[in-house]
């Protein structure tokens, strides 16, 4: 068995595809079939016998029957449908010109889809096939004027609705567009009655012989100009939800019919094959153009993992060189500092000699101002290290390096602590800040100081504050043990 053609999987496929359209029996009557069709907005009833289309029953019917004026109490169906009608089946490889053919050569506008085993799908119209192959481009250039259908029947607004319905049977027309003359020669529409109008029509029971046209015609009528795109009419069609519109020129005078049908027919085969070619040429275009676009983002994604490994490895080398720029500062910091907090100790100490001249003591106190000094641009280098905010400049200057920081002051000492104070100190611990005071150890001095913070907060404050303002000789006078306990050595 042949497989299933793109054009009827697409239309099976379709919203637009009716997949429940209207089943009658045969039995039924018509009146009561011609309410269904009212109440559903639908232009057709299959009809259907132990699970199989026996028939059709469209509003062509309907017309047929109010012309022949046929008594509608006890007309059945089966006595008035199309029988046998012209299915699709979709197994077969039917394209979309085949299609639009077996619509044309039987006259239809209703074709049926049945898959393989007989069971229905739904049914294909104009409109479905519209929806599926979306024809804008070959409309998109087409006028209304080069396909629409010059050959409208009309009648006067006088007309009885008999005459209308007559009409539509004689020249298998859908419609009947209603006109007048004006200026002797133009004639201009006014209305129009369609085979949905006669379905109404019937179902409410007017009187076809004595009901004029101009009572029951739709009006004012929904009109295209001769100029207009064929994708105009397409559109309006679809917003309207009509199938046809009248064509009028500048002058509003009747020029033609625009129909489904007519759309349908615009598309001429060797255009749409062409605009198939160009559109495929297109897809082959864009889908280089996306295969190379892909190639290069490939190439991209192989460039940014590159570049990703090669910042993880300067950023690791980064950490390691932080790392031994912070082992660096550490040594820096106990190597510098411990022996310069001894010479701020012993100048201290030396200060306090009686065995020392007046021009040694001013020696000894340059001695303790420089080297708090150079302490202070210990603390001023390192900090500046570890900021690593400062960039050299290019060009070389001469410079003091004591003109970058601030002047040396002697900060005044408030505190007023005297050895009784620490006389309830345990006396090893005095005995050890005095020898740490002695040497100028400043770390073990504030390790020593920590040890009674939780017992003696405020005066483990007062003795911190002493250490960093470098009071040692005041320190030492504090832990300088009593002449009692320096027997018991």
């Amino acid at each position: 068995m042949s497989s299933r053609s793109p054009l009827l999987q697409a239309l099976s496929q379709s919203p637009a595809l009716d997949r429940q359209p209207l089943r009658v029996t045969p039995q039924m009557r018509v009146t009561e079939v011609m309410d269904q069709l009212h109440q559903r907005q639908s232009s057709y009833a299959l009809v259907i016998q132990e699970n199989q289309l026996i028939g059709i029953f469209t509003e062509r019917d309907v017309v047929r029957i109010a012309a022949q004026q046929m008594a509608l109490d006890s007309l059945t169906i089966e006595s008035v449908m199309t029988p046998d009608p012209i299915t699709i089946s979709t197994d077969q490889q039917d394209s979309i010109f085949s299609i639009l053919y077996l619509l044309r050569q039987h006259n239809i506008r209703h074709l049926p889809v049945i898959d393989e085993r007989g069971q229905m799908i739904g049914v294909i119209t104009p409109q479905t096939i519209r929806e599926v192959i979306h024809p804008t481009d070959l409309l998109r250039f087409k006028r209304v004027g080069e396909v629409m259908n010059t050959q409208v029947i009309q009648n006067s607004a006088t007309a009885s609705l008999l005459d209308i319905t007559q009409q539509m049977v004689t020249h298998h027309k859908s419609c009947i567009v209603i006109t007048e003359t004006s200026n002797t020669t133009d004639i201009v529409p006014i209305g129009i009655v369609t085979e949905r109008d006669i379905i109404q029509f019937q179902k409410l029971g007017v009187d076809f012989a004595t009901t004029t046209a101009e009572t029951v015609m739709s009006h004012p009528i929904l009109p295209i100009y001769v100029n207009d795109s064929m994708m105009l009419a397409n559109e309006m069609m679809k917003r309207h939800k009509v199938r046809r519109l009248v064509v009028v020129d500048e002058a509003k005078r009747l020029a033609g019919l625009i129909t489904q049908t007519t759309i349908l027919e615009a598309l001429n085969p060797l255009e749409m094959y062409t605009t198939i070619e160009i559109l495929r040429q297109q897809v082959d275009e864009r889908t280089q153009e996306l295969s190379q676009a892909n190639e290069q983002l490939q190439q991209e994604i192989r460039l940014y993992k590159q570049l990703e490994k090669e910042l993880q490895h300067a950023k690791d080398e980064a950490a390691a060189a932080n790392q031994i720029k912070r082992a660096f500062l550490a040594n820096l910091n106990h190597e510098f500092r411990t022996p310069l907090h001894a010479v701020l100790g012993f100048s201290q100490l030396l200060r306090r000699s009686e065995c020392l001249s007046v021009e040694e003591k001013k020696n000894v106190g340059i001695i303790y101002s420089a080297g708090k000094h150079l302490l202070e641009l210990l603390e001023n280098l390192l900090e500046l290290a570890k900021s690593q905010s400062t960039h050299l400049a290019d060009d070389e200057v001469d410079f003091e390096l004591s003109d970058m920081l601030p002047p040396v002051s002697e900060s005044p000492v408030t505190i007023t602590l005297t050895p009784k104070d620490l006389a309830d100190l345990p006396r090893d611990w005095r005995k050890s800040l005095h020898r740490a005071t002695i040497e100028g150890d400043f770390d073990v001095m504030l390790i020593l100081i920590e040890q009674i913070r939780d017992r003696h907060e405020s005066l483990a404050n007062d003795l911190s504050t002493l250490t960093h303002e470098f009071k040692f000789d005041y320190l030492l006078a504090l832990t300088q043990p009593p002449p009692d306990e320096d027997n018991d050595d």
